[in-house]
């Protein structure tokens, strides 16, 4: 259950809101002055808390700063028809104590990743194909406009509806895109690797190259998994493509002190694609030439194979 999550915590305490003002405004101004002070500090603490950061911070403290004015006028609301038609003080204080204890379990429950999912791997139908997904690959997964993942324990309300959806990984769970950034978790399958009760597939895993690529996508055809145009002939950018857009690549040519940028692909099951893509930001790619990244690209195309096909 714990640690909880930042939207978690952002859901209790706009519950909070609307709980203290609803019981302020019920009652007279000696009550409901000191309350509607602790409506205030409750989303600033939680602003001091977890203050924003990057540049999307602004938008975030104004979301933060609506949604707590909503839940306010919310509150404040209720209180006020429960004090027009004189509701009970009990029923006044213990209804809305009800629904927030409601709410609060409700929510915590959306975060809650059972014991049995930590560490089972994750079965998941894609394309005719069964691929199976340890928690420690953190992949993204996607079911039309859909998008939760799996093992992110920062993304727990995700990695929890996958557990209910799979049973506790018990049984294969469908779904169209599987998206896996090794550069991000390498650490997490050395380590397993390292320890005593290492999987099969570590006999055929190395970090390196793998922890360079940037992404590794299963999707459908339709999906490239990088901008179309770079395919066609001619354009301002120098590239060197190999194959076709059924099993191939395609390199875009650096120049000197710039990342070499290179996407490969096959076949995967039935009308999809495997691509895995060596372009992300690590500075091993400057300069590097073309047919050592591609190279890179394809040994950790065959890393992930290795894993998620055991």
């Amino acid at each position: 259950m714990f640690p909880l999550n930042s939207p978690t915590v952002f859901s209790i305490a706009l519950a909070g809101v609307a709980l203290i003002s609803a019981i302020a405004f019920r009652f007279d101004w000696r009550v409901r002055a000191p309350l509607m002070l602790a409506s205030i500090a409750l989303p600033t603490g939680l602003l001091v808390y977890h203050p924003m950061v990057g540049q999307y911070a602004g938008q975030g403290y104004l979301i933060v700063i609506l949604s707590c004015l909503a839940m306010f006028a919310l509150g404040a609301g209720w209180g006020s028809v429960m004090r027009l038609v004189q509701v009970s003080p009990f029923i006044s204080v213990s209804a809305p104590v009800i629904v927030t204890c409601a709410y609060t379990g409700h929510a915590l429950w959306l975060q809650y990743v059972p014991k049995d999912c930590l560490k089972e791997d994750l079965h998941v139908r894609i394309a005719g194909e069964v691929v199976v997904l340890p928690p420690e690959l953190k992949p993204r997964l996607e079911i039309g406009n859909s998008a939760t993942h799996f093992g992110r324990m920062d993304r727990k309300s995700g990695f929890s509806k996958i557990c209910r959806l799979s049973q506790n990984g018990t049984r294969a769970i469908d779904m169209d895109v599987v998206w896996i950034t090794p550069a991000s978790n390498h650490a997490a399958l050395t380590s397993l690797c390292e320890g005593n009760d290492e999987p099969e597939w570590c006999g055929r895993y190395s970090s390196y190259p793998y922890r360079h690529v940037g992404k590794v996508l299963f999707a459908t055809e339709d999906e490239l998994g990088f901008p179309k145009p770079y395919w066609k002939e001619g354009g301002s950018l120098k590239k060197e493509r190999q194959g076709d857009l059924k099993k191939g690549s395609i390199c875009l040519l650096s120049d000197e002190g710039t990342k070499t940028q290179c996407w490969t692909w096959q076949p995967f099951g039935e009308g999809s694609r495997l691509t895995v893509s060596a372009n992300n930001l690590d500075p091993i790619f400057v300069d590097m030439p073309v047919d050592e990244a591609r190279n890179m690209a394809l040994q950790a195309l065959n890393t992930t194979l290795s894993i998620v096909q055991p």
